[in-house]
């Protein structure tokens, strides 16, 4: 069949152009289908929170062991979802967001689509059971596995996938929240991570704008807001710093704790999953028996607080802010599936609604309303933790449906992203992505040099003088080091400034009658960089003053710490080249692991190993496993059986996670 008689094939023979408009029409169909499969995955967590909550635990349970209702309820539901994860998922790499964020940057945004409906069930389930998670990360990997699924389906090129698999996310945001603005501001944030392009944000809108509208119309009634809160006046706006650094302190607090709990409870809690699971739910359960406030999103009651319908003391507003934390830590690492957003923003309603009432108590109450920090708070937490502040600022404006409070949310944003950087440099994602050997670089890489600071490449210590030193003594100080210039400095170590051959020369042809020392020949406020900026950057500075060297100054301390110079731009461009080629190789693993369904391993051939020197078709490999590239040098090589392998070789072998041992012993 040719391809004018075939449509799809017509179509998709379109998209491969580079400037084919029928990628929006993706985006549109995109859109739909996302609005439509969030809608299924809400009802379904109203018909699992009927069933568990309302039917197992109030009518079944409830009349007969009381209270310990929920604790059984959520315990069972803990054990179905971790037998769904263990029979349906199995092991993952990274769970949710993480993951889609490696597979856009590193994989073309090709996901594993299949397994998305039974990860949609399990995550319905944990919400409607009870779980303190939330569900805008399940949402977001239903978008974005759906874009994927459209771009493998119609064998898109990686950066059209990229674009969908982005799509996908702002679409799920926008009709899980109905917050389409902060849905398209979360794909490029965080999907794309920082990268923007005028194509990609027009695709981004049209998918989230035609879900949100479809949401719109099939659930048309808000949830949250407005609330008629104003400032009291002009000068309540200082104390939303106070409000922002505290919860910078939490939301750094908030991601040490969820790793702390999850490594903890993978060494420590020897369960099969089910088990571990369900022991997370029983956790739950038995907190929820005192506060029920926590369990779910907790949507009902941040309403609560911020529309002022029910009364919430000053120390219950502290307890349930922490105690949702820890209880949403305990949750996710115990197995239940969810995401971060709903109870970051819980967490910061209750604290910012509690630091209200204490600004209230002491400033009067002419201040405005303690509502007006709960609301900065929201958008804080949640910026603190994902480190995404825009994404913050517009889905809390969106939810509450109030511009006038527009200055305050993005005061004590800022202020609160700020803190959090200081004592937990990444957010939520990215450090999950670190911990598995991956680091992204921020927005679209611009030049080599901008990889590779300063303090990696310069001499250290810097070759320098004394400004008292007689000029005999820097000529033999040039001779030692092989260099035609050197720092100057004081007693104190500081820099003074420059001595070069052409200065003493010059010395030595005036032929002056006094004996002068260096200080005197050099030239002075010489320009200096940062050891911990980039090479791209010094580079600049040496050809605006047309110098081959830069000194190195602690601009804290002002000591001379090092000397850049040509010979270290030439050894950061190989740094830099290595770099590269080590995220290329990373991202075949990355590739390889998606691609195959198999476990990407990576061994070192040395003069010791059994297998040097011998061809690959001559050695006995354990069954499903395959070589798939050996690492010579520099060079890649695809092998067949009469490859040899040499010592120095890293052979990159696809194979089942349990045969590691197995490999291990027959290549060292």
């Amino acid at each position: 069949m040719s391809a004018l008689s075939n449509p799809l094939a017509l179509f998709t023979k379109r998209l491969q152009k580079p400037n084919s408009n029928t990628l929006l029409v993706l985006a549109a169909l995109l859109g739909l289908t996302t609005a439509i499969a969030i809608w299924l995955f809400r009802e379904g967590i109203e018909l699992f929170h009927r069933l568990f909550t309302g039917y197992f635990a109030e009518t079944l349970l409830h009349p007969v062991i009381g209270a310990v209702a929920i604790v059984v309820s959520l315990a069972l539901a803990g054990a179905v979802v971790g037998w769904m994860m263990e029979r349906f998922i199995g092991a993952e790499r990274h769970h949710g967001v993480a993951g889609i964020i490696e597979s856009v940057a590193m994989t073309g945004g090709r996901l594993r689509y299949a397994r998305i409906p039974f990860k949609a069930v399990a995550s319905a389930l944990s919400l409607g059971a009870g779980a303190s998670v939330g569900p805008e990360d399940p949402s977001v990997q239903i978008g974005s596995n759906i874009g994927s699924m459209i771009g493998q389906r119609l064998r898109l090129s990686d950066e059209q996938m990229r674009l969908l698999v982005a799509a996908g996310a702002a679409s799920a945001i926008a009709a899980a929240f109905k917050a389409p603005i902060a849905g398209v501001f979360f794909a490029l944030e965080v999907i794309l991570n920082g990268a923007f392009e005028t194509r990609s944000f027009g695709v981004v809108v049209l998918s989230a704008v035609v879900s949100s509208a479809l949401t719109q119309a099939i659930e048309p009634a808000a949830e949250m807001g407005p609330f008629n809160y104003t400032l009291g006046s002009i000068l309540e706006i200082p104390l939303f710093i106070p409000l922002g650094l505290i919860l910078g302190i939490i939301s750094a607090l908030f991601i040490r704790a969820m790793y702390w709990q999850h490594d903890w409870w993978h060494h420590h809690i020897h369960l099969p999953r089910p088990a571990k699971t369900a022991l997370a739910g029983a956790l739950v359960g038995l907190v929820a028996i005192f506060l029920p406030q926590i369990m779910g999103t907790g949507r009902e009651t941040m309403s609560e607080v911020l529309s002022g319908e029910a009364h919430f003391g000053f120390l219950l507003l502290l307890i349930l802010g922490f105690v949702k934390l820890l209880m949403t830590t305990v949750s996710m690492a115990g197995g239940f599936v969810g995401g971060i957003f709903a109870p970051t923003l819980f967490v910061g309603t209750m604290l910012g609604s509690a630091y209200g009432q204490i600004m209230r108590l002491f400033v009067g109450n002419q201040n405005g309303n303690p509502q007006v920090y709960a609301i900065a708070g929201m958008a804080a937490v949640m910026a603190g933790v994902v480190r995404c502040p825009i994404t913050a600022i517009m889905l809390v404006f969106e939810l509450t449906n109030d511009y006038r409070l527009i200055l305050p949310i993005m005061l004590a944003t800022v202020v609160c992203v700020f803190m959090a950087e200081r004592l937990a440099p990444d957010g939520m994602y990215i450090i999950g992505l670190k911990r598995q050997g991956v680091y992204l670089p921020q927005g679209r890489e611009v030049d080599l040099m901008q990889g590779v600071v300063v303090r990696e490449v310069m001499i250290q210590p810097a070759p320098n003088i004394l400004e008292t030193a007689s000029l005999l003594e820097l000529r033999d100080a040039l001779r030692q080091s092989k260099l035609n210039s050197l720092c100057v400095v004081n007693e104190q170590g500081k820099l003074v400034g420059i001595v070069t051959l052409s200065d003493l020369q010059r010395a030595y042809l005036t032929g002056s009658q006094t004996q002068p020392t260096v200080g005197m020949i050099c030239s002075r406020n010489p320009a200096t960089i940062a050891p911990d900026a980039t090479l791209w950057t010094a580079i600049k500075v040496m050809e605006k003053q047309e110098i081959g060297r830069l000194p190195v100054v602690d601009h804290t301390s002002g000591a001379l710490v090092g000397l850049v110079g040509r010979r270290g731009v030439m050894r950061a461009y190989t740094i830099a080249i290595e770099r590269k080629l080590q995220d290329q190789h990373t991202a075949e693993h990355i590739r390889l692991n998606t691609l195959t369904g198999g476990h990407v391993f990576e061994f070192h051939i040395d003069g010791n190993s059994g297998v040097s020197g011998k061809r690959i078709a001559d050695i006995q490999w354990p069954q499903e496993s395959v070589v798939a590239a050996i690492h010579r040098g520099r060079k890649q090589i695809v092998p067949h059986g009469s490859t040899e392998i040499q010592a120095g070789d890293a052979l990159t072998i696809i194979a089942e996670p349990e045969l590691e041992p197995e490999l291990a012993k027959l290549l060292n």
